[in-house]
């Protein structure tokens, strides 16, 4: 006999989903078990009911976590219980803490129920449908939302260069300049999230973006512009590329890594705008700018500024910059996830870059 094992443990998830089961409209819970077999495996709970006069049993599987490869898994396992035939209907339902916004689609597209401690609820029954949706527990959105910072955004950032490069873990932590073990802790929870494909066992398995779209979609969700420390600056010219030449080519003489962004970075490498008047540079947080006013000749302001230099104090910004027409513009995916955080048109130059560059 085969055991459908949970992780949860004493946690309480399974009596928590029983009394919510039990204040339904409609719902009149009549009996409940624990490590109740169906067919040739045993399920955490099943719960008898009836809803809206009608018997029905809702047999339950619960998991620590509710990512896509979580509930991939766990779907192998409830979706036998559909075709057991039996005098009151069967339903399968996946509770855990949390159940991401992917996750939920996959499983009801496979017909199965969930619910998480969000108060998120899918349970489509014979005579009723109850469906709640509702964000994912703030403590369970954390990991998602720190994968975009830090040297794990590095990682990020150096699979979406390459969405179709097989990475080994080594290549992967040289060319996103982290160390392997960051590398290989970003590449599982990707796993986790279905967005990255493993092939092979140990040092020689290879990993391949399988969703960058959808990866880069939800870093954009993650992404704003108060990440930097904005500067203000006014300097009069008459042509727009004159000042422009004129920041960067102060920012070369300090040597102060920068690249353009915004719609002054997209200009050159997507033109989208007829005119870019106002050059938006990303730099360190530790430069010097009074050196930089200086030489490049800025007078500090707080509004009708000509010049903004984009402070930064993490390094994947700046990361894989490359100079374009002789100017250090920032990556093609640098530059989409800032425009896409721009309120001033930034979303339709961000889609206009995404199609005529990224292409996912």
């Amino acid at each position: 006999m085969k055991r459908a094992s949970s992780e949860i443990g004493d946690s309480g998830l399974l009596e928590e989903f029983e009394r919510l089961i039990a204040s339904l409209p409609g719902v009149n819970l009549r009996s409940s078990a624990k490590a109740v077999r169906v067919a040739d495996r045993v399920y955490d709970l099943a719960l008898t009911a009836e809803v809206k006069g009608h018997p029905v049993r809702l047999i339950v599987e619960a998991k620590a976590s509710g990512y896509p490869r979580d509930v991939r898994a766990a779907s192998a396992q409830l979706s036998p219980i559909r075709d057991v035939h039996e005098t009151v209907p069967l339903v399968p339902v996946y509770v855990a803490p949390n159940v991401s916004q992917a996750s939920r689609d996959l499983l009801r597209t496979q017909g199965i129920g969930y619910w998480d401690r969000g108060g998120s609820l899918y349970l489509d029954t014979p005579t009723a449908l109850y469906w709640i949706d509702r964000a994912t527990p703030e403590g369970a959105a954390r990991p998602l939302r720190d994968v975009f910072r830090g040297r794990s955004a590095q990682v990020l950032h150096a699979l979406l260069l390459e969405p179709d490069r097989a990475w080994h873990v080594s290549d992967l932590a040289q060319r996103a300049q982290v160390a392997p073990s960051t590398a290989h802790q970003v590449l599982s929870f990707l796993e986790a999230q279905l967005w990255i494909e493993k092939q092979g066992k140990g040092p020689q398995a290879v990993r391949t973006l399988r969703e960058p779209g959808a990866m880069l979609d939800a870093w954009a969700e993650a992404h704003s512009l108060t990440a930097y420390t904005p500067y203000r600056f006014h300097r009069w010219t008459q042509r727009p590329a004159e000042l422009r030449q004129l920041v960067t080519s102060a920012l070369d003489a300090l040597h102060v890594e920068h690249a353009l962004t915004l719609a002054s970075g997209a200009q050159l490498v997507a033109p989208f705008a007829t005119d870019v008047h106002r050059p938006s540079v990303l730099i360190p947080a530790s430069i010097d700018l009074e050196a930089v006013s200086r030489m490049a000749a800025l007078t500090p302001v707080d509004e009708g500024e000509t010049v903004t230099l984009l402070a930064s104090r993490q390094r994947w910004p700046l990361l894989f910059r490359r100079q374009v027409e002789g100017l250090w513009v920032a990556s093609d995916v640098q530059l989409y996830l800032d425009l896409w955080a721009w309120p001033q048109r930034g979303k339709e130059q961000a889609r206009h870059l995404r199609s005529e560059r990224l292409g996912y």
